[in-house]
Formats: structure tokens, C-alpha cells, sequence
């Protein structure tokens, strides 16, 4: 490399214009005549260049980032693998690989040292050691005196996952014929199996700040169905989502700026805050340290597998908090009687009667007093290791009985002043029986009202899930913001406002489509007077012309008698004529009128008219032949 690098050096000693040769010079420095020509002419780069074209990050931003670690080395917040990856996707925008870190590691041994710890269980307890702990309260001392933190200003955050339904493991116990056929496996994971994630986070003076709930949406909104149970006077609660369900650099940042300093700040009056957190996760990034020191918030992770013990959360907090939700959703799943499964729906209010029941200010103090930092005492952890002496300890199970003993007793008692023979069979069979009453009348007294619980649970269930219309605010890191209880009652608030004016335009399509009914109906009578008017006009139009034919058949009858009378009166006259002058005739008919000119229709004569009318020419000529 170095020898290609001299024969380009040696080409561009040339003066322009000079002739050289690519074979000489390559001869010259040992090395391929046609990859210095490559080189020359541009055609081909080196291979550190290429390399770095393929490199995650460029020299320039590796540079950077060892910068960036060495300075948060200083405050004693060592880099861990995660928190090294988070840093690269961040400067990158993009992915690391699986072995980027190794790589990186490589590549800069000269200028930071990293040591890489496994997760098996062998090197717990080979880190569990009393200089690691020694080394941890040294350095944590130390900065509390520099920074001058106060206990009211020392907090502990946490994640803990829920799976909506599932507890832990317990006994169950069923019948052997469902357990021969199969069906009690489908009653062991009753509910969803989607995912939720708790942010508990308490202070060292034994207060505690709202939990932050991560729900799983895969368009990241929030359902209001989700929040039914959620009431802003008496809760106090932040929430938001992620398509997973988990945390992740969007959420953590969004914690830290809408709940953490926003309930911490007035407290601190402008002291230092320091925040304890374990540094396996989202919760390191550059964006979240940059946040963290613009805003005098000092941050200390844990050593390497050490949380369960130095964490005042692991230590006394999440495992109650954890038993506490197993708790509610046992006594909700027995109190639905298998009707009703956990979801979403009914996460919140199973988990609110956890938080109160778990998060107590005793627990909280006695968490920091365990892990001993509030008050300072490092020889109750250091001590353990020393001695050896670790407990560990199980809640106890107590078990109560539908019936109590007083009732027996009581109708033991109530047999006996009865006077009869509690030896006599009739009498032990009563006994029996009414032992048997009474219990199945508490059992079936409770089952009712579990059942009335369980109807009233589902109702609520009906009711379609929408979006709340939370007010857009900007966020620094996408677009992930904690919705406190204020943010979530005018989010409600806006719902109704919504759900009322949808009513009023409901109601007011139902308006006009009944005033369009009406108007209907009314257009439809109108046409049917119309319709009976024109009828009544066409029947008196039909009697019109019906009069009209009577009084043309009536002149036509008088016009047809006119002319026959007319006739009548000549043909008589005819006839006594030419019996006066000795020529007898027979009645001539009357002479018709000529066929150039017919006469219309209704002026022509009908046969019994013609027939008439020759009987009177007849009865004429004898009466003119007697004469």
C-alpha cells in the first residue's frame, strides 16, 4: 500500500505537460501497472477509502463518539454494550450488525478500554463481589457531595412488562375428567397475550411519581375503551404506546421530559436531580443524555448484574407490584366465573389496585433503606457478601372457606333446642341437609353477584373503542408523547364535544328527513286531489256530451216526423188528381233526393220509417178510390 501510495506521489511530482510512463514507474515502485493507472485516472480508489464507504460510521463520527463516552466516563457513567449501539444508530440513522461493537472495539484499543461481561448465571455471582460493591458506593459518595444531591432529589426508574391475563405460576386444581378430556388447558392463559409496559419511578424521601403505562397499538393511538376506568380526579396516570408494547429511545425520552421533569423540577428548585437507572436498554441514548444535562439531571447506572440487589425497585417494589396484579386478576377471573377475559379494557383498574396496594410509602422507604443509600449505610449490602446470608423469602397463602364455623355451630345449636334425637337418622339426614342449603345458598348469593359484576363488566365491553383526539404537540423525538391526566380529560372532554355535535347533526338529518317525509306525504295528497278533480271534470264532461247526443237524436227524431207529415200532405193531393182525369196510379214513392248530393247520415230515413210511410201512401190511395 505504502509503495502504491509513493508511485502516485512520484506521478504528481511530474510537471504538466511532461511525459512519463505508467510501466516505468510501476516497474520502479514493485508494483501493477494497471492499477496505478486505475489509480491515477480516478477509476479505482484505495482500499481504506472503500473500506470506509462501507463503514457504519466515518472516521470523523467514530472520532466523535470516543469523545462522547470518555466525557460521560468522567461523571462515572460507564458505557455499557447497548449503550454504545444506541449511540452508533443514532449518529448513523441506521441499524449496527450484531458484531459492530466488537468491531469498534478493535479498531480503537489505543484510546479506550471496554470490558464486555456475560449474562450467565455463574457471572452473577462471580461479580457479586465485596469490591465491586465497594468501588460503587465510592464513586456514587463522590458525586453526590460534588453535585450536592439531596434525598428528596435522588430517584429510581424501572420498567416492568405486564402480559394482559397471564400471572405467575400457581396451582390450579381441576376435576381428572377435564383433565382426561383437555379442557382445563384453555382456562390456564385466560385474556390477550398483548403486552404492557409499566415506568414505576420513586423518590429516596418515600414519594413516588405516576406511572407511565406503554400500551401495545400498532398505529400508535391510545383507544378511550382502554382508559374506561381511568378518572382524572382520583388518578394519576401518564400514558402513551408502541407497536411492540416496549420501550424504546422515543419513549424513554418522552418519560423523561413529560413526566420525570415535569413532577421533579418545581420540587428541585433548580438543585442537581440524581436518577438511578439500570443502562441495559433505551433509557441511554445521546438524545437522553443531552436532555439530562441541559437540565441538571445526574445520571448513575448500576454495576453489571447488580440491580436485584443495589436497585431499590428491584428490591422491593416490582415483585410486590408483581403479586399484587396476579392477585387482581386471579380474583377477577374467579369473580367473572370464566365469563369475562382481561384485556385492555380492564388492565387499568386491575393494575391501579396493584400500584396503591404495592407502591406504599412504607415499601418505598424500606426499598431505599435495603439497598443502602436513604440513609447511607453500604455495610447493609456489603454485609450480606461478608456473611453470607442471603434469605430469601415467599409469601404466605391463606385460604378462606365459603361457610364459616360459626354458622355450623349455630345450626348445631339451633337442632338441639329443637328437642329432638340428633342420634336419629331423619334427624342427621336433616342436619345434613340443611347444612347443604346454607352452603349452596352462600355459594349461589356469591355467584349472583359475580355474575352481576360480570354483565355489568361485558356491557361496558359493547361499547366501540375510538380514538381520543389528543391535542397535537410537538415532540423533539418523533412523535411520542406521555398524556398526563389533564392532557386526558380534555382529550375526553373534546370526545364529548365531538359525540355531541355528531348527535346534533344526527338529529338534524332525522329532521330534515322527516320534514322530506312530510313534504312527501303532502305532495302525494295534493296529487290525488288533483287526480279526483280531473275525474269529477271528465265524468261532468261525459254527461255534457251524453246530453248533447240526447238533444241531436231529439231533433233528428222531430226533423224525420216534419218530413214525413210534409210528404203525407202531397201524395194525397197527387193521387185525387189523376183519379180526376181516369188514370189510376199506384202510390209512387216519394222521390228521394239525388244521389250527387246525399243527404248526411242522420238525416236519412230508417227502415220502419220507410215502412210507415208506405202504409199511409196505401191507406191514401183507398181512401181517394171510395171518393
Amino acid at each position: 500500500m505504502a509503495s502504491m501510495e509513493s508511485a502516485l506521489a512520484a506521478i504528481e511530482s511530474i510537471k504538466p505537460g511532461e511525459r512519463f510512463s505508467y510501466a516505468k514507474i510501476a516497474e520502479q515502485y514493485g508494483v501493477s501497472r494497471t492499477t496505478l493507472s486505475r489509480r491515477h485516472r480516478g477509476v479505482q480508489g484505495s482500499k481504506k477509502a472503500q473500506y470506509a464507504k462501507q463503514q457504519l460510521l466515518n472516521p470523523q463520527q467514530e472520532d466523535e463518539l470516543i469523545k462522547y463516552i470518555d466525557k460521560q466516563s468522567e461523571k462515572g457513567l460507564a458505557a455499557s454494550r447497548q449503550m454504545i449501539e444506541n449511540f452508533a444508530r443514532e449518529s448513523a440513522q441506521k441499524e449496527p450488525g450484531a458484531n459492530w461493537v466488537s468491531r469498534f472495539q478493535r479498531r480503537h484499543q489505543s484510546k479506550f478500554m471496554s470490558v464486555c461481561t456475560t449474562g450467565s448465571d455463574s457471572s452473577h455471582r462471580e461479580d457479586e463481589t465485596t469490591f465491586k460493591y465497594s468501588q460503587y458506593f465510592a464513586l456514587l459518595r463522590r458525586k453526590l457531595d460534588e453535585y450536592k444531591v439531596q434525598p428528596e432529589d435522588t430517584y429510581n426508574v424501572d420498567e416492568k412488562e405486564f402480559l394482559i391475563g397471564i400471572g405467575s405460576k400457581n396451582k390450579r386444581i381441576f376435576s381428572k375428567e377435564s383433565h382426561e378430556i383437555g379442557s382445563f388447558k384453555k382456562h390456564l392463559h385466560d385474556g390477550d397475550c398483548e403486552r404492557i409496559t409499566a415506568i414505576p419511578c420513586i423518590c429516596a424521601d418515600g414519594s413516588k411519581l405516576p406511572p407511565g403505562l406503554v400500551y401495545q397499538s400498532a398505529s400508535s393511538k391510545i383507544q378511550d375503551t382502554w382508559l374506561q376506568d381511568f378518572n382524572p380526579e382520583y388518578h394519576n396516570c401518564f400514558f402513551t404506546s408502541s407497536p411492540s408494547g416496549w420501550t424504546n429511545d422515543d419513549v424513554c425520552l418522552a418519560w423523561l421530559r413529560d413526566v420525570f421533569d415535569r413532577e421533579t423540577k418545581p420540587k428541585a428548585r433548580g438543585r442537581w436531580r440524581l436518577l438511578l437507572l439500570d443502562g441495559y436498554g433505551s433509557f441511554v441514548t445521546m438524545k437522553f443524555l443531552d436532555y439530562c444535562e441541559e437540565n441538571k439531571i445526574l445520571l448513575a447506572t448500576y454495576p453489571p448484574h447488580s440491580t436485584h440487589t443495589l436497585q431499590p425497585l428491584d428490591v422491593g417494589i416490582i415483585s410486590p407490584l408483581s403479586e399484587a396484579y396476579d392477585d387482581e386478576v386471579e380474583a377477577f377471573l374467579h369473580a367473572s366465573q370464566g365469563l369475562n377475559a382481561v384485556t385492555e379494557r380492564e388492565f387499568f383498574g386491575l393494575f391501579c389496585k396493584a400500584w396503591n396496594k404495592a407502591v406504599s410509602q412504607a415499601n418505598v422507604e424500606n426499598s431505599w433503606r435495603a439497598t443502602g443509600l436513604v440513609p447511607w449505610n453500604p455495610d447493609v449490602v456489603l454485609a450480606r457478601f461478608k456473611e453470607n446470608a442471603a434469605q430469601k423469602t415467599s409469601p404466605s397463602e391463606s385460604t378462606r372457606a365459603i361457610l364459616r364455623g360459626e354458622d355450623w355451630r349455630n345450626i348445631e345449636r339451633l337442632l338441639k333446642q329443637a328437642n329432638v334425637d340428633v342420634q336419629n337418622e331423619n334427624t342427621e339426614k336433616l342436619s345434613l341437609t340443611i347444612h347443604h342449603l346454607s352452603t349452596e345458598k352462600i355459594m349461589l348469593k356469591a355467584r349472583c353477584k359475580d355474575l352481576e359484576d360480570a354483565l355489568a363488566n361485558e356491557k361496558k365491553k359493547q361499547k366501540r373503542g375510538e380514538s381520543p383526539i389528543f391535542q397535537s404537540q410537538a415532540a423533539e423525538s418523533g412523535n411520542t408523547v406521555f398524556y398526563s391526566p389533564r392532557k386526558t380529560q380534555q382529550a375526553r372532554n373534546l370526545q364529548k364535544e365531538k359525540d355531541k355535535a355528531i348527535q346534533q347533526a344526527e338529529a338534524a338529518k332525522e329532521k330534515a328527513k322527516l320534514r322530506g317525509q312530510q313534504d312527501k306525504e303532502e305532495k302525494q295528497q295534493n296529487a290525488k286531489k288533483r287526480r279526483r278533480r280531473r275525474r269529477i271534470k271528465a265524468s261532468g264532461k261525459q254527461i255534457r256530451l251524453q246530453e248533447e247526443e240526447e238533444k241531436k237524436r231529439q231533433r233528428k227524431h222531430q226533423n224525420e216526423e216534419t218530413w214525413i207529415a210534409e210528404e203525407s200532405e202531397i201524395q194525397p193531393q197527387d193521387d185525387i188528381v189523376t183519379a180526376k182525369e181516369g188514370k189510376p196510379k199506384s202510390p209512387a214513392a216519394p222521390k228521394r233526393p239525388k244521389k250527387q248530393n246525399p243527404s248526411p247520415k242522420h238525416l236519412m230515413l230508417p227502415k220502419g220509417v220507410t215502412a210507415i210511410k208506405g202504409l199511409l201512401r196505401r191507406e191514401y190511395y183507398r181512401v181517394s178510390c171510395v171518393v
